[in-house]
């Protein structure tokens, strides 16, 4: 049976579990296992942990509710860009889609490649010199599976979803069923720093937010998504409260199996998790999971990222060639071939520390502008049918706006440098988008 259409020729293949299923498998990649050393080294004790990572997904649960209302108000493939030409006009959301195409989203896609291939290396036992050809040969396969159907995408989606979701929920199941670890773990306190504890509560809640990033993913795939008006919203707050639920066993896992001392000092704290509970397998346990999360990662951010510039070649010239679907599969093959070949330059071009260093300014400066427009959304379109609206208006949505706003002064404050590149990036767009004006 064909699958019913929307009005730009995409296919409606998506379910709600489809949808919670691309959040999750971006959302839950390797910062669980990486992020909380750090955040141990900002807080002095287990309970102060536990509650920023509630704290971090709370934050996540009220932009989902924002987002919710605009993605069952606007239901359409490309999510954010769809709101902020609403909100905005045109300008906006094409440095939207300029700044997902030229550094968010393809440089978020090559770094998590170049951890895919470090890891498979490893597991593999290959030489460091295969991990760039690795990554851009793992960019390649995954996009070909979503140029030749969105259902193929998905399946592979589902696939690496359950068997990741799977392996974390039973690391912390066994890992508290071992008997390995000690709960006086929990009664542990750290020396506290001079700084005092809300600068250092903010603090550590930069790494919590961006190991909770893509919590909205599923927007950007809403044109493809059935019934929309009311999955995607389903699917956002579904996907941030059981991915809270995850963050925060996980969490008490590593407390009731190591000390506090030990957490700061463990980068890997996953891998040392394992190496306690199973030995040297957990070492290959360990690897196999980071492999999979970012197959997982990378096939969900091709899906979306593709919609984003597909969505944004509908209305600039410039980018025309991308906003044909292939006649033959139904997908917007062209914005999938670029993103993954641009993909693949930055993997040539960078490490994984130099593709994400200048992206959090852009990611979070876009979160407020979009939030703030749902304020502007309301106003424009008081009449519009909304399948659902935020719980908490309008003091959910400005707590989101605030705490985005906090978190661009902090990244411009404590690395200048990096954040004038990202917004230098932004900036060039501006004149790329006159030129296509001009080009009508």
């Amino acid at each position: 049976m064909q699958e019913k259409k929307n009005e730009k020729g995409l296919e409606k293949v998506l379910g709600r579990w489809d949808s919670v299923a691309i959040i999750l498998a971006i959302v839950i990649g390797v910062g669980i296992f990486r992020i909380p050393a750090e955040v141990a080294r900002y807080l002095a004790s287990p309970g102060f942990i536990i509650s920023a990572w509630i704290t971090g997904g709370l934050i996540s649960l009220i932009g989902a509710l924002c987002y919710a209302e605009l993605s069952s108000t606007f239901p359409q493939t490309g999510g954010s860009y769809i709101y902020l030409k609403k909100s905005y006009g045109p300008l906006a959301s094409f440095l939207f889609g300029w700044s997902e195409l030229l550094v968010i989203r393809t440089g978020s896609i090559a770094a998590v490649a170049f951890i895919l291939a470090e890891y498979l290396g490893s597991f593999l036992a290959l030489d460091a010199h295969f991990v760039k050809p690795i990554a851009i040969f793992s960019i390649g396969i995954l996009a070909f599976i979503n140029i030749v159907g969105l259902k193929y995408g998905k399946r592979t989606q589902d696939i690496f979803v359950i068997v990741k979701i799977g392996a974390l929920v039973g690391l912390i199941i066994l890992g508290f069923m071992s008997g390995k670890g000690n709960f006086t773990h929990f009664h542990h306190t750290l020396s506290h720093s001079a700084k005092g504890f809300f600068p250092l509560f903010g603090l550590a809640l930069i790494p919590i937010l961006w190991t909770y990033g893509g919590w909205h993913e599923n927007v950007f795939v809403a044109g493809e998504t059935r019934d929309a008006e009311r999955t995607v919203p389903f699917a956002l707050i579904t996907g941030v409260l059981i991915v809270t639920l995850l963050y925060v066993l996980a969490n008490l896992l590593y407390i009731y199996i190591l000390p506090l001392a030990e957490i700061r000092g463990n980068e890997l704290i996953a891998a040392r998790i394992l190496d306690v509970l199973y030995g040297k397998c957990g070492k290959k346990t360990f690897e196999a999971i980071i492999i999979i999360s970012s197959i997982a990662g990378i096939n969900a951010m091709i899906i979306t990222g593709s919609r984003i510039t597909y969505a944004m070649a509908q209305d600039n010239p410039i980018f025309g060639y991308m906003k044909k679907l292939s006649c033959k599969f139904g997908t917007p093959r062209r914005a999938i071939i670029i993103i993954a070949i641009w993909s693949m330059v930055l993997v040539l071009w960078g490490t994984f520390n130099r593709l994400l260093f200048f992206t959090g300014i852009l990611v979070w400066f876009f979160f407020a502008l979009v939030v703030t427009g749902l304020f502007i959304l309301r106003r424009k379109f008081p009449d519009i049918k909304r399948h659902y609206t935020t719980w908490g208006y309008p003091v959910t949505p400005l707590i989101f706006i605030l705490v985005s706003i906090a978190l661009v002064l902090n990244t411009l404050i404590s690395y200048p440098y990096q954040s004038l590149i990202g917004l230098g990036l932004l900036a060039i767009g501006i004149p790329v988008y006159f030129i296509s004006r001009r080009l009508q």
